[in-house]
């Protein structure tokens, strides 16, 4: 039996020891930063098909990236809205909180980081119910008695937006939403007439939501400020600011600034351009085009059924299945939508159907089979799988861009027709010794790659200009392979 002194003295000893480990603890334990986010897509937002704890956007990654890597510090980042993170803040409650305009009434209980990007306010309406050109018509709208504008509680829109909220704060003029995207789906349903809001936030969720017949945003710009990290003066010392401000120039200086923008900002920016109706029609021309190629050899040489739909299906979708499975994507594109598949099988039947309806022994004259229309929607086939090549290098985080955009590129529009011309023993192979063509897609994925990737070092981000950037890289594409079907350039060749 143990004496009871013994089993004190024990006691004492464990006691002791608990009390020593835990000081050591916790200053072995890293500083824990009060932060919080909320829907604003693309800068903050839910990843979609992830756990329902994996927040990101540009703000979070960056917050991520200074704090927890650059400071090393741990960053807590519950979901709270807009309004209630500024509360806590006063308060001393919460420490930090991204993606905030500077003005005089929260500088007196807040600090500022510097600037680290910009945001436009542009008003969004239901299409054709308002237009605003310049300063006078915006004026002409305020002043309009029936007016009313949807706003989310905490937001800063500018001084004009400001005015009107102090002179309209009691009134039904004044409608107050939770988020975004309540807002945006009050202006849907007529329940306001105009909705301030960051350009591309609203842009994003009209995407998102499939409003773009129903919703657009007017040119004129309504409020353009920098953004800063807005820090709690009741919480935070002065120089953990300082400290947030060197963190923010040394990831500038090293490039991963450059990267968050690109992986965060720009997947998002460019799916809603080639999400659109009219890219749509364009990627269904080239698939239809090249999968009409690949009908057209299995014609001329007599392959079965199931022989044209392998020469049909590997120049159509080939290229792209190549590209994903190299980059290890999640899932290959072509079994995120059966579209392609479905139009290779149809362009097959068609051609199968014909062949039946037309007397044997006679043929299609070769201008018919292989005339300049193919041609030319080979040509829009190309501009589209191009960019697409782009995007997904862009998507997948591709490092370096200028690097990867150019070869996707190249593979998603010529790697199916290599494939093609392997399994047809091809000994020609005219896609890697005679035609100019992956060369195209190099050239004209390499110039939209440097654009994006000097894009991501701007201060702010348009959809618009993402967009137009596309559009000429479209065209520049399609151009270019009609000039050299029409000079009949031939490709280099190694002597």
């Amino acid at each position: 039996m143990v004496p009871m002194a013994g089993v004190v003295r024990l006691v004492l000893a464990v006691l002791l020891s608990l009390l020593l480990w835990a000081p050591a603890a916790r200053a072995g334990e890293r500083p824990l930063v009060r932060s919080g986010w909320h829907p604003w897509e693309p800068y903050q937002f839910r990843s979609r098909g992830d756990s329902a704890t994996q927040i990101t956007g540009l703000d979070v990654e960056l917050f991520r990236a200074v704090f927890e890597d650059e400071l090393g510090m741990d960053l807590s980042l519950p979901e709270i809205s807009w309004q209630k993170q500024l509360q806590l803040l006063e308060l001393g409650d919460l420490d930090v909180a991204s993606g905030a305009f500077r003005t005089p009434e929260r500088e007196r209980w807040a600090l500022f980081s510097a600037p680290y990007r910009t945001e436009e306010v542009v008003i969004f309406s239901r299409e054709g119910e308002i237009r605003l050109e310049n300063e006078a018509d915006l004026e002409r709208l305020l002043e309009r008695s029936t007016l009313r504008i949807g706003i989310v509680a905490g937001y800063h829109y500018g001084d004009r937006i400001a005015r009107f909220q102090r002179q309209y704060a009691t009134s039904a003029r004044l409608v107050k939403a939770q988020d975004e995207l309540e807002n945006l789906r009050n202006l849907v349903e007529g329940r306001v007439d105009a909705v301030p809001i960051d350009r591309v936030v609203g842009a994003t969720i009209v995407w998102r939501q499939h409003w773009q017949d129903e919703l657009k945003s007017n040119r004129l710009v309504l409020f353009r400020g920098p953004v800063h990290a807005i820090f709690s003066r009741r919480s935070v010392d002065p120089t953990v600011v300082t400290r947030f401000d060197a963190a923010m120039k040394r990831l500038r200086r090293n490039g991963r600034y450059n990267r968050l923008v690109r992986n965060g900002l720009f997947p998002v920016l460019l799916e809603q351009t080639v999400g659109q109706r009219w890219f749509l029609g364009l990627e269904i021309l080239g698939t239809v085009a090249f999968a009409g190629s690949g009908v057209l050899l299995a014609q001329r040489d007599r392959f079965s059924l199931v022989g044209a739909l392998v020469m049909a299906g590997l120049p159509a979708v080939g290229g792209g299945l190549i590209r994903d499975v190299m980059i290890d994507r999640s899932q290959p594109a072509v079994l995120r939508s059966p579209l392609s598949l479905v139009l290779v099988l149809g362009m097959v039947l068609l051609a199968f159907l014909l062949s039946r309806l037309i007397p044997k022994g006679r043929r299609l004259p070769d201008r018919l089979r292989i005339g300049s229309v193919v041609e030319l929607l080979d040509a829009v086939g190309l501009a589209a799988f191009t960019v697409v090549g782009v995007m997904v290098a862009v998507e997948t985080g591709c490092d370096p861009l200028l690097l990867w955009g150019p070869v996707l590129s190249a593979i998603t529009t010529a790697g199916g027709t290599v494939l093609r011309d392997i399994v047809r023993g091809d000994p020609d192979h005219p896609a890697l010794r005679r035609v100019i063509y992956a060369e195209i897609a190099l050239v004209w994925g390499f110039a939209l790659s440097l654009f994006l990737f000097h894009y991501a070092d701007s201060p702010s981000h348009d959809p618009i200009t993402v967009q137009l950037a596309v559009l000429v890289t479209m065209l520049g594409t399609f151009l270019s392979r009609l000039l050299v079907l029409h000079l009949r350039l031939e490709a280099p060749r190694l002597r």
